[in-house]
């Protein structure tokens, strides 16, 4: 059939020169906005089209291929929220609350904050003192990693950090020691886009953005950027459940992001509850979590344990 044979190679040959678009713009990455990446998806769309009647390519192949760009094309609806902190403050347009510890606006018009380890904590466990400067089995590491999120004092009872979580007189969970918190409050959908920069100077610690409720730092969806080159993780997606535990749900593994250079994120979560990462233009990690089905009231920024930097933040709903 000679459809079939000049039509292949021309599928081909346009599918791959168009996949790195329809990759990128599936997590929204702002370079391929515009008429140009309408033109190469109506383009793509037109050869998917020309495969099924041809039969140059599976059916399921050519189903997915259109699935995955109806999905990340004309998705994007209004922005909810956009902040630079190029201004030079963070209290107005929007306005952010600092929940704990301490941020201020850079020479590069990021907001940073530095809160780096600076001395052993100390964990009451058969009354062992855990050293920072030793590698941690994977337990103790865990214990201190609950420590600091969920906001127990240092010293706290082995019963304690078990079982609960330190809170302020308000209710809201409180970030333990080294951890800094930021909150501003806009109507998240369950369908969203964010995009921010990253950048963390010293190769420790974490940095979340997150989707929360209620101004409780310790709920909704996490995206967590390591900056420890030591622990095999770069990002993480975290879902808190009901007691206020972090779950993974993805997990990019690596050697952090603690280079001290800027890094783009994009963070899309779709209808169907399908969340996608870009990182520098890359699509890094994909999952499927349905677990969180309503909208968000805030979002949060947190630094554990590092000096991390964040800015260029854009919160998008996606239909």
């Amino acid at each position: 059939m000679p459809g079939i044979k000049d039509g292949l190679p021309a599928l081909i040959r346009t599918t791959v020169r168009i996949l790195p678009l329809l990759i990128t713009v599936a997590v929204g990455h702002p370079a391929w906005a515009g008429t140009d990446s309408e033109k190469m998806a109506e383009e793509l769309r037109r050869l998917l089209d020309q495969g099924r009647q041809t039969k140059a390519a599976r059916p399921e192949f050519l189903d997915k291929m259109k699935k995955i760009l109806d999905s990340g094309l004309s998705q994007v609806g209004p922005i909810l929220l956009t902040e630079s902190f190029r201004d030079g403050d963070y209290d107005r347009n929007p306005n952010w609350t600092v929940l704990a510890g301490h941020f201020s606006v850079d020479s590069s018009g990021s907001l940073f904050s530095s809160e780096a380890r600076t001395e052993t904590l100390s964990m009451q466990a058969g009354g062992e003192l855990s050293d920072l400067n030793e590698r941690p089995t994977e337990k103790k590491s865990e214990m201190k990693m609950v420590q600091g999120i969920v906001g127990l004092v240092t010293g706290s009872s082995l019963k304690n950090l078990e079982g609960g979580d330190a809170l302020s007189k308000s209710g809201v969970s409180r970030p333990g020691k080294n951890t800094a918190a930021i909150y501003t409050k806009v109507v998240i959908p369950n369908a969203f886009r964010l995009q921010f920069t990253f950048r963390s100077d010293l190769g420790q610690g974490e940095g979340d953005v997150g989707v929360i409720f209620n101004k409780e730092i310790l709920s909704g969806y996490h995206l967590r950027c390591h900056a420890d080159r030591g622990r095999n993780k770069t990002l993480e997606i975290l879902r808190y459940n009901e007691y206020k535990r972090p779950e993974t749900v993805a997990l990019l593994p690596g050697n952090g992001l603690g280079d001290g250079l800027n890094h783009h994120l994009t963070w899309k979560r779709s209808p169907d509850g399908t969340m996608t990462v870009g990182l520098d233009g890359h699509v890094v990690l994909q999952t499927h979590d349905q677990a969180i089905s309503r909208g968000f009231d805030g979002l949060v920024l947190v630094n554990h344990q590092g000096d991390i930097a964040y800015g260029g933040i854009e919160m998008a709903e996606i239909k």
